[in-house]
């Protein structure tokens, strides 16, 4: 069961992704990056460029580009939340979890633009790719554990199911 319930959200989180992926630039820009600069701009005080897309503070300017939008991991998130969410109705699921992961994508990608700013600031310019890496999985990875023990370990612990078969 466990094994099926596991492929069944490979393929959710694959299918989510393939309907991102398909979206054109400025249907991702609107949806994943201007809000997540705007967070994180609003955060940091910092100059906010909407039409550039760039953050500017601490000396460091840091232009949003579709590799930052954080799709990758809300299609995982939108997977976890569509088969965990404790709301019996289909219908209903859906949405919410649509719509629960991109607010959670939301507010972790801004957590990481954030992360950035500084680690641009004391990073060397020949380390920036890993540097972004670094910060991405920093932030996005204890995210994603966070909400994996909310939503499937502690329900099954608290049903008397083992966590690990």
């Amino acid at each position: 069961m466990r094994r099926r319930v596991a492929a069944g959200g490979l393929a959710a989180a694959l299918a989510v992704k393939l309907c991102v992926d398909a979206l054109p630039e400025a249907a991702v820009a609107v949806a994943f990056l201007r809000p997540a600069a705007r967070l994180a701009a609003f955060h940091l005080g910092a100059a906010y460029d909407p039409t550039a897309l760039t953050i500017s503070a601490h000396g460091v300017t840091l232009a949003v580009v579709r590799a930052c939008a954080a799709t990758d991991f809300f299609s995982m998130v939108c997977a976890l939340f569509a088969f965990a969410l404790p709301i019996r109705a289909l219908a209903l699921r859906l949405p919410a979890a649509l719509a629960a992961a991109w607010l959670v994508a939301v507010l972790a990608n801004a957590a990481r633009l954030v992360g950035l700013v500084f680690a641009d600031a004391c990073a060397p310019a020949s380390s920036v790719s890993a540097v972004h890496m670094a910060v991405g999985i920093a932030v996005f990875l204890p995210v994603f554990a966070l909400l994996w023990y909310t939503l499937v370990v502690r329900k099954e612990v608290s049903r008397g199911q083992h966590a690990v078969d």
